[in-house]
């Protein structure tokens, strides 16, 4: 079965939003937004959805732990696998995917120590 688009869609947009606020306050709405993502690439009959499913579950226990090493380790291991499912994404997603990505990658960057 493939991942209904205006489901991805909806998803898509709620993702952007909570990367684009203040990620340290976001812990429950990532946390809904997390499982809604999980139960959505479940229904997905491609085996990336199936990895980014099990990092996005790995995430969400991390999550809860306040490890920010390692929720940052995770952020940057999703957007390495939603990269790699761009290319054969719906084109009208591809877009929203790279700003995903990088809005990952941007997350990853401020949970990491500042190196002085």
């Amino acid at each position: 079965m493939s991942i209904s688009q205006s489901a991805a869609a909806t998803h898509l947009n709620a993702s952007l939003e909570i990367l684009k606020g203040n990620i340290n306050n976001g812990k429950t709405p990532a946390i809904g937004n997390i499982n809604g993502w999980s139960e959505l690439l479940e229904t997905g009959d491609d085996p990336a959805y199936d990895t980014i499913a099990n990092d996005l579950r790995e995430l969400e226990g991390v999550i809860n732990t306040g490890d920010a090493a390692q929720i940052s380790s995770l952020l940057l291991t999703l957007a390495e696998h939603i990269n790699s499912v761009v290319d054969g994404a719906t084109p009208n997603f591809i877009d929203q995917l790279h700003q995903l990505a990088q809005a990952l990658s941007d997350a990853a960057r401020q949970l990491q120590p500042v190196q002085g």
